[in-house]
């Protein structure tokens, strides 16, 4: 049996913090998604896994659910089974998972209850033992019913899925994204669990003995999705070893970048190095920082002009490059005889750059 897992898609999300590229982030979800069943039919998978947050929130766009439904219909396996998750988690007289049952074929399975699903009616020698969210927040974990269940023996493959945070890799601080540990995972009696959460995929390097798989994000949606966006493709016929590989399935990147200038030249070094096919589906925020002279200082707009071109968004920050004090500098500043031209001028003297720019800086405070 062979499996792709996803989760995280967040179809609908907005990206208000993008207006100029709002649409095409957006867009790009549902790309994503064509993409993965597009994988998916290629590796000749029987199942796929979406281990939560298929959508953004509980009140999706109707039009979204009907796209999302729509594109699923083209996987040529025997399954999708779809994990509410802590974004589109199951909420009592919401239309969100009745709409996208009824916008799906039959092969779509929503795992909205916390009880075995046996998969011989998609001739799948296979049970799956889900934990469906029922909020955004919880404390305790929707997995603990798996333990008790008595598996049936006659099947050849149990598998667990899940979505929430997982203590030592997810950053969860409060404990409130469903929280579960690797020991009750491994002590719940299935052969493997696929999660979804957390946006960066586990492990980083699968072993034979691996049986926890996250995802990760299949399309980056932040700054703090800092890879290119995967799926798992997990193959359970190596018994006892599962086979797990990661695909490539994101288009976009996210990046956060600092850099320290000391003149012109790093800035033509940090424009060359976003002279590439990847850069134009960039969304970068890039810090500098550093002393430099009067005139770098000065090419720092038209430095941005060149390279905002060059990725998809350009967010620079440049508030922590100051200018590097030089003899001619001090004496336009400050008249001479001055106390702080001579301060200034001693320290440069004495090529005490440190200090002579703390000084420089506290001076300029204190004139306001």
């Amino acid at each position: 049996m062979r499996i792709l897992l996803t989760s995280d898609l967040h179809l609908g999300m907005k990206f208000a913090g993008y207006p100029t590229i709002q649409s095409t982030l957006s867009e790009a979800r549902f790309a994503c998604l064509e993409r993965i069943v597009a994988i998916a039919n290629t590796e000749a998978c029987e199942a796929l896994v979406i281990a939560g947050d298929l959508f953004e929130r509980v009140g999706v766009a109707r039009r979204d659910i009907q796209r999302a439904g729509a594109i699923l219909e083209g996987f040529a396996g025997r399954l999708v089974a779809v994990l509410p998750g802590n974004h589109d988690y199951v909420a009592p007289g919401d239309g969100l998972w009745p709409t996208f049952k009824e916008s799906c074929p039959d092969a779509v399975l929503v795992l909205d209850r916390a009880r075995p699903y046996p998969l011989s009616h998609y001739d799948i020698d296979a049970c799956l033992y889900p934990g469906p969210c029922t909020s955004k927040h919880a404390e305790a974990n929707a997995i603990g019913w798996v333990r008790a269940e008595t598996k049936d023996h006659a099947v050849r493959h149990h598998i667990g899925i899940a979505h929430g945070s997982l203590a030592g890799f997810s950053p969860d601080m409060d404990g409130r994204y469903y929280p579960m540990t690797p020991e009750e995972l491994r002590d719940a009696g299935v052969d493997a669990w696929l999660l979804g959460h957390t946006h960066v995929a586990f492990p980083a390097s699968p072993s034979p003995t691996d049986r926890i798989f996250c995802a990760g994000t299949p399309e980056p949606d932040g700054l703090d999705c800092t890879g290119e966006g995967g799926a798992w493709i997990l193959d359970f016929d190596q018994t006892p070893a599962i086979g797990a590989r990661m695909v490539r399935t994101g288009a976009y990147r996210f990046r956060d970048d600092a850099e320290r200038i000391t003149g012109s030249g790093d800035l033509e070094r940090i424009e060359q190095s976003y002279v590439h096919d990847d850069a134009r589906r960039t969304v970068l925020r890039l810090r500098l920082s550093g002393r430099v002279d009067r005139e770098t200082l000065a090419g720092i707009g038209s430095f941005a002009t060149r390279l905002a071109p060059r990725v998809l968004h350009l967010d620079l920050r440049s508030d922590e490059v100051r200018e590097q004090l030089t003899a001619e500098g001090i004496d336009a500043e400050y008249p001479t005889g001055s106390f702080p031209h001579t301060l200034l001028s001693r320290l440069a003297a004495a090529e005490d750059l440190e200090a002579l720019e703390i000084a420089h800086d506290l001076l300029r405070e204190t004139r306001g």
